[in-house]
């Protein structure tokens, strides 16, 4: 079964995983504290109920996770893992 959820091993699934996993976190690293900022002060001037749910999601974003990169590191290594039969 896990050879099903294997990533392919194409330049489409390597850039996939560079795409959802480690490009939100070097985003973060660099520009976290704007986001986080920007947020904040759009979650405080809007009465849209959603639209405060969006900006804390975007809160979210300004803040690195060790967990997006662990699993971008466990999926590129099983990316480049080959099983010998």
């Amino acid at each position: 079964m896990l050879e099903q959820l294997k990533p392919k091993t194409s330049w489409g699934s390597l850039v996939g995983i560079f795409l959802f996993f480690f490009l939100p976190e070097i985003i973060a690293f660099f520009w976290g504290d704007d986001i986080i900022a920007y947020s904040n002060f759009m979650q405080r001037n809007t009465d849209n109920y959603m639209m405060q749910k969006i900006y804390g999601f975007l809160k979210m974003l300004g803040e690195n996770s060790s967990f997006n990169i662990a699993i971008g590191l466990g999926l590129t290594g099983w990316f480049f893992y080959e099983r010998r039969k």
